[in-house]
């Protein structure tokens, strides 16, 4: 082997190194054209658009917070909306994170598609020894030393590559839906642990307002026993609700400080800054003094003030703030009709969609099988160089051929009939799934509106059982009426402030509930 076939090898193997990287980084040139952004696909657009890589992509472990001890200055608080809390999950959610790598594994697969047209580089080396050992000839042997390198080029299969490379796009899309859909669980979960944080707010203060009542109506009846006006049994049964309602409002505290875990748990919260709840839209009962009781949850003190009426009389009603819950309330109705909503979920709802990209990947996979029968053109350069004792080869080829390689006909048409069955179970499941939306919105909707009625409802009989624990008050003040009769009232009362709020946090329930089957994140 002379230095000229050396220098000649040396630039074919330069060659194929060139050609390949070049093929390799217009693949991945290709690859990295899809952008992942969500709710903002065609349902059947099969260009990707362009994402951001990360080369250095290491995933580390989170570091938790301290827990909390409800002690630190109203300052140490921030205050997150219910958007921002959504904002944040999503952030750090990572289920999420675990949901676009599943995206970037399914572009790789458009990447590995992509190669069957990249070249392929043969290089061997051979060393054979021919031996020929007899009795009535002459003993010979031979030693030959060879070397060969190639490129081997795909220049069309039929339309078989290309039906695999639309597949994997319609692969991706469905994965980039399913991003979406994994979205849209994190949106409602958050959304649905900040209401519960809302009702148990709402809750703690008409806890708090009944152990003031409570308080001040032991008060008033002891004082009235001590005059001669009451029995010893008012007395204890007063001493006794007083206890109930501060058992309440202890529960109500527990209530409370697990509703805020739950919420930090749905976003993933690892701040060490705890934060504090706003009022939303359709749920607006938080009060001035919201930041003490996330501060102070155990350490919430009943008022001890007793307050008489203009004719002297000690009065539970007098100087309480009745309405706390439903003096400022307003709803906002939802303002679209049923046939629009359900319009809006079956053009939105990500599993939908990615239903019908599945259907794209069995009807390209479909295609693809039958293109089988389709032959290659390829194209192939060669060189070898070969050296015996005596003699030495050096050829050089280029050549394209086209052909079907090898066929089973028989796997092929099973292939065919595996392939046409699922591409029916795909359609189907489209239509499954459209037809669940369909029948999934209407029933959402209808709940829904049936709540957003229940509300008004509801607080004309937060008025009225109020109207009547004033009334039962007077008249026990002035002993027209029994114990019994007064606590039945503020029982009453109480049952129909903490229904209320009960039913605008099952109506926001119920709205969240519907926007999810419309496919909205907002």
């Amino acid at each position: 082997m002379n230095k000229f076939h050396f220098k000649k090898l040396t630039i074919l193997l330069l060659m194929s190194v060139v050609a390949s990287t070049v093929s390799v980084h217009a693949i991945e040139e290709g690859q990295s054209k899809s952008k992942f952004s969500f709710f903002k696909r065609e349902k059947n657009e099969v260009k990707l658009e362009k994402s951001k890589k990360n080369k250095n992509l290491k995933v580390e472990e989170i570091e938790l917070p301290s827990v909390p001890t409800f002690k630190k200055p109203v300052k140490d608080f921030i205050s997150l909306s219910i958007d921002e809390c959504v904002n944040y999950a999503i952030a750090h959610n990572p289920n999420l994170a675990v949901a676009v790598q599943r995206v970037e594994v399914a572009k790789s697969g458009i990447g590995q598609q992509k190669a069957n047209f990249a070249p392929r580089l043969t290089a061997r080396v051979n060393y054979n020894h021919l031996g020929n050992k007899g009795t009535r000839i002459a003993n010979t042997h031979n030693n030959s030393l060879g070397f060969t390198a190639g490129i081997s080029q795909l220049i069309w299969d039929f339309g078989r590559t290309t039906a695999k490379i639309d597949m994997a796009k319609y692969d991706v899309l469905s994965a980039q839906y399913d991003y979406d859909y994994d979205v849209l669980n994190v949106v409602y979960d958050v959304k649905i642990n900040y209401y519960k944080v809302l009702m148990a707010l709402a809750n703690l203060d008409i806890y708090e307002q009944n152990v003031r009542i409570n308080n001040l109506n032991y008060e008033r009846t002891n004082a009235m026993f001590e005059e001669g006006l009451k029995s010893k049994i008012d007395v204890v049964n007063a001493q006794v609700n007083l206890a109930d309602a501060k058992i309440q409002l202890v529960n109500g505290q527990n209530t409370l400080a697990t509703a805020v875990i739950d919420l930090k748990n749905a976003m993933y919260y690892t701040e060490s800054q705890n934060f504090i709840v706003t009022n939303t839209e359709n749920f607006g009962f938080l009060k001035a003094d919201y930041r003490k009781k996330m501060r102070e949850i155990d350490n919430i003190k009943p008022l001890n003030i007793a307050k008489k009426n203009s004719d002297g009389l000690i009065m539970l009603t007098s100087g309480i703030e009745h309405n706390d819950i439903i003096q400022d309330y307003q709803l906002n109705p939802f303002k679209l009709a049923m046939q629009d909503a359900v319009d809006k979920a079956l053009e939105d709802r990500p599993d939908l969609k990615s239903n019908r990209m599945l259907s794209k990947v069995q009807e390209y996979s479909l295609k693809a099988i039958k293109r089988q029968y389709a032959p290659e053109i390829t194209g192939d350069v060669s060189w070898g160089y070969t050296k015996n004792e005596s003699t030495y080869t050096s050829p050089f080829q280029v050549g394209a051929s086209m052909g079907l390689g090898s066929l089973n006909p028989v796997g092929i048409h099973y292939q065919v009939k595996e392939g046409e069955a699922m591409l029916d179970i795909a359609n189907h499941n489209v239509n499954i799934a459209k037809t669940d939306i369909f029948w999934e919105v209407q029933a959402n909707y209808i709940n829904m509106r049936q709540l957003e009625r229940k509300i008004p409802l509801m607080n004309e009989k937060v008025k009225a059982t109020l109207e009547n624990f004033e009334l039962a008050d007077g008249r026990y003040s002035v002993g027209l009426n029994n114990y019994v009769e007064l606590q039945d009232a503020l029982t009453n009362y109480n049952n129909s402030q903490l229904s209320f709020v009960q039913a605008v946090f099952e109506y926001n329930v119920a709205r969240e509930t519907l926007l999810k089957s419309m496919g909205a994140v907002k």
